[in-house]
């Protein structure tokens, strides 16, 4: 809770300071839903947001009993502010599960208009679905081979910039905000490319590259001082979170030194029409005398704009921008994750799932899901082989 009462404090000295400059020159805006406080010269700014995901989900049993249910995914309190113009600040704030956890806190500094660096706790610049707020991410879940590989958030420093055909960006990062494990933590580096060659009226295509090394963390101390071994772990759920079991888990990978990922992304739409995959390749460098580990995963995803007009993107986070209120967008997606290595000797399971979904963007704040996903586990996974089906709903709203 000592999160939750910082950034209350914080909320309060930053708005007293706004107020203080001078009450008469403030302006209050309300754009889309969200409000905003911005004095007259511009030089500062300040707004507050959050968001709400409510989710539902039905599950057609096969070997596993699964556990239908409802939850609140997440609920998030944001306030982000601009200091001189030069300088935007963020805070966004997780309660989900009754905890409170750090999501994005960071500092960024615009070198110009078409670059920035950033420092504090973010997500690492990989991939696409890894770097998409989950407000925007076409499926309720995201892809099995993204959850099982995905960097996630941790703190660090990085540098972005792009053009009007490409987008870069890397960084040094740390651990998470959650690692409380005596020794060294692990670091890793990450950086993302992306090159648009086509963004006309008449289509899109867009092809990228990401990359990220980074070492093991510390696993602490045994009762004589001596430093455990350390380890790295892949895992994912099938597609969902209210059945929160993993049934793909490599569990330890013990003897681990670092690991090295390598993704790579594509982008394609014309009209009405879209097209995004990534495909990972993970691996993991172990001591000598043990065989190093070798995994891989795709996902390959449709989408098609029955109401809202055509696809739009933007160069500055090079992905799909979200479509307009009112739209309608059917979707289908077909993801593969393999956690077996045999030569390893390490098997953590194989993943197939295909989804199709539809999604309302009910207005700029309120939209509702409907996602229907048939999961096939091959023998290695939590219980063994089999196939079973699920019905997820979500009625989200963000301001």
């Amino acid at each position: 809770m000592k999160r939750y009462y910082l950034f209350i404090v914080f909320s309060f000295l930053l708005a007293t300071s706004l107020y203080a400059q001078d009450a008469n020159k403030l302006k209050v805006n309300v754009n889309k839903g969200s409000v905003a406080i911005a004095s007259e010269d511009g030089n500062f700014k300040f707004g507050f947001g959050g968001r709400v995901y409510m989710d539902a989900a039905g599950y057609f049993d096969d070997k596993t009993d699964l556990g239908s249910g409802s939850e609140i995914r997440d609920i998030r309190l944001l306030m982000k502010a601009t200091l001189w113009e030069k300088w935007d600040a963020k805070i966004n704030i997780g309660f989900a599960d009754g905890g409170v956890s750090l999501k994005d806190v960071f500092l960024v500094y615009k070198t110009n208009k078409n670059s920035f660096v950033r420092a504090g706790h973010f997500l690492e610049p990989f991939g696409i679905e890894q770097t998409e707020s989950s407000k925007t991410t076409k499926f309720m879940h995201a892809a099995s081979t993204v959850e099982a590989f995905r960097p996630g958030r941790n703190l660090g420093v990085s540098y972005a910039t792009w053009g009007k055909q490409y987008f870069w960006e890397a960084g040094l990062f740390g651990s998470d905000t959650n690692n409380k494990t005596a020794g060294d933590e692990g670091y890793g580096l990450t950086s993302r490319f992306a090159f648009a060659p086509v963004q006309t009226d008449g289509g899109l295509f867009h092809i990228g590259m990401s990359g990220t090394y980074r070492t093991a963390d510390a696993a602490g101390f045994d009762d004589n001082g001596v430093e455990k071994a350390k380890s790295i772990r892949y895992s994912s759920r099938a597609a969902t979170h209210i059945e929160r079991r993993k049934f793909i888990d490599t569990k330890s990978i013990g003897a681990a030194e670092n690991q090295m990922k390598l993704g790579f992304e594509m982008i394609a739409a014309t009209g009405p029409i879209s097209l995004q995959g990534e495909y990972i390749d993970a691996s993991v460098s172990r001591k000598s005398g043990n065989e190093d580990y070798h995994s891989k995963g795709w996902y390959a995803q449709f989408g098609w704009l029955i109401k809202g007009g055509d696809y739009k993107y933007k160069m500055k986070s090079a992905r799909l921008a979200k479509p307009g209120s009112g739209s309608v967008e059917l979707l289908a997606r077909y993801n593969e994750t393999d956690l077996n290595d045999t030569d390893a000797l390490i098997m953590g399971g194989k993943q197939k799932d295909i989804s199709i979904g539809c999604t309302w963007y009910v207005n700029h704040n309120i939209l509702m899901k409907f996602n229907f996903t048939n999961v096939d586990l091959d023998e290695y996974s939590l219980n063994g082989e089999e196939n079973f089906n699920m019905i997820q709903t979500r009625l989200q709203f963000s301001f």
